[in-house]
């Protein structure tokens, strides 16, 4: 969701105290999930990898630049930017 429409939050929190979806407080509850950093990390890597081409995706699909940038702050954030080394 764009983040003028809503805040980027978890609808449902990974620890008791922050409901931010955030990189770094994924990376802080991994272990907790049974998944040691280097998963973690692999897995968020992997995952940076396919939304990166959320554009393409969307074009292919036939939606109007007018949309597609419309969604861009659901997609391209400092996160994102993180996870791909950016």
């Amino acid at each position: 969701m764009p983040v003028d429409i809503n805040p980027r939050i978890l609808s449902t929190a990974v620890n008791e105290d922050n409901d931010t979806a955030s990189l770094d407080l994924a990376m802080s509850v991994a272990e907790d999930f049974e998944l040691g950093r280097d998963k973690a990390k692999a897995i968020a890597t992997q995952v940076g990898k396919a939304v990166s081409t959320w554009r393409n995706v969307a074009r292919q699909h036939g939606i109007n630049k007018t949309e597609i940038d419309r969604m861009a702050s659901a997609f391209e954030h400092e996160d994102l930017k993180k996870v791909r080394g950016k």
